[in-house]
């Protein structure tokens, strides 16, 4: 008799086709699991999809005519799957040995965890941060200033700061270095592996943002509905982006960033928290419009616009 299918693996692609073949062969490689894989082809040139789709027939292909956000990609394949678990993957990744298999095994053993999510490394084989905590009014207003970009996540004063504990301190996930499999907060979005109940529950991420912030909210939610969200630290992965890993958001990536603090905040928090979150992308991007318009005047419009949201922007009703 025929072993089912236990797991579906969503990965997307935009524009870039430079990482999925290796992404792709180690998942060939690294997993014993019975797969069923989507490609979801956010944007794409022709002759790269039919390359593509040549080089992996086996594979079902969803390809937009326009282009979605990551929760909007994922959402919809989401939507399709019937077997009892679901990989999101992004497509710059390496996976490990047994890395998705290791986490399918502890979801079967561990009923109560709903989402899971690996050890996840930068190239050169050292730990990129891979787990969040909840986001804090003072470390919200600390990224909304500018100011993350001197502890962003491979500068010299944060390997500092996580050499001397200091995560322990503030209780911030991300400043845990070599960290044991344990529940936690938030799981980076680049690779969760989570239970077709728990979509089927819930519901998928909120679709409100292009990028960024979409598992700090469904996250939570998942905890909120009696799941556990995991890490499982025997699990590895390689994952390439560093755009965000290094601060280096501009143009409308500041833009959704904020956005998405912002509709976490009003969905979730106090409206008193809600007035100071506003406040802070009032003030500082009110001064970044200032400063950018007279010495850097590509990004002063970007600045603006996120000065805007922060005034007037507000969720549609649901």
């Amino acid at each position: 008799m025929k072993n089912p299918v236990e797991l579906t693996v969503s990965i997307l692609i935009h524009d870039d086709f430079s990482h999925i073949y290796n992404a792709l062969e180690s998942l060939e490689a690294t997993t014993k699991a019975l797969l069923k894989v989507y490609i979801v082809i956010n944007k794409g040139k022709q002759d790269d999809i039919e390359k593509l789709q040549q080089t992996y027939p086996q594979y079902t292909y969803i390809i937009n005519e326009t282009p979605m956000g990551f929760a909007g990609n994922h959402n919809q394949v989401m939507q399709l799957v019937d077997t009892p678990f679901i990989a999101l993957l992004n497509d710059d990744i390496k996976i490990h040995a047994s890395a998705l298999d290791t986490m399918v095994n502890y979801l079967k053993s561990n009923p109560i965890v709903g989402l899971v999510g690996p050890r996840l490394e930068y190239d050169d084989g050292t730990q990129q941060t891979s787990v969040y905590s909840d986001p804090s009014l003072f470390r919200m207003i600390y990224k909304i200033s500018g100011l993350g970009r001197f502890t962003h996540q491979k500068s010299r004063l944060r390997q500092v700061l996580m050499q001397m504990g200091v995560g322990r301190l503030f209780k911030a996930s991300s400043l845990k270095a070599d960290m044991p499999t344990q529940s936690v907060d938030v799981i980076k979005g680049a690779v969760m592996i989570l239970r077709r109940e728990v979509f089927e529950k819930i519901g998928g991420m909120d679709e409100t943002t292009l990028s960024y912030g979409e598992e700090i909210d469904w996250h939570l939610r998942i905890r909120q509905a009696g799941w556990q969200v995991t890490y499982v630290g025997e699990a590895t992965v390689t994952h390439y982006g560093t755009g965000q890993a290094m601060g280096q958001l501009r143009g409308w990536q500041i833009i959704e960033d904020r956005r998405a603090i912002l509709n976490y905040y009003l969905k979730h928090k106090p409206r008193w928290q809600i007035l100071i979150i506003r406040s802070a992308i009032v003030f500082f991007h009110g001064f970044q419009t200032l400063r950018t318009f007279i010495m850097d005047h590509s990004q002063w419009r970007s600045h603006f616009a996120t000065f805007k949201l922060g005034l007037l922007w507000s969720r549609s009703p649901a």
